[in-house]
């Protein structure tokens, strides 16, 4: 049986990136932990979801004025594919443009800031 498509899931946009080591299981505990401690009406979440937040936090910094240094993807990694929101991905496009970088060093930055400032061992 075929799922009924959400509004979310009509407007993903497809990034491909590797992650460094730890990253993905480093999401995944602050994921499982923030489901854990969640009360009554919490709303599941998943690892989209702190993608998405890493990556908003990221270009509003940006947008706010900060000099962001961003971090060089590992390049022996497999690539895999993150789903995000649309517009969010243009968001990625827009910034990796205005600094000169790739849009996996804008996602592989976003992440390891917002892990730092979750205080999760990203390596």
């Amino acid at each position: 049986m075929v799922r009924p498509l959400t509004e979310r899931t009509a407007n993903m946009a497809k990034l491909d990136a590797p992650l460094p080591a730890g990253f993905a299981e480093a999401i995944q505990q602050l994921v499982d932990q923030r489901n854990r401690e969640g009360g009554p009406g919490h709303r599941r979440l998943y690892p989209r979801d702190l993608h998405e937040e890493a990556l908003r936090e990221l270009i509003g910094r940006a947008e706010a004025g900060e000099a962001i240094l961003f971090l060089a993807p590992p390049s022996a990694k497999v690539r895999k594919s993150f789903w995000i929101d649309q517009d969010l991905k243009h968001g990625v496009d827009r910034l990796a443009t205005e600094h000169g970088v790739t849009r996996t060093a804008v996602f592989v930055t976003a992440l390891h800031t917002y892990l730092e400032r979750q205080q999760a061992p990203s390596s």
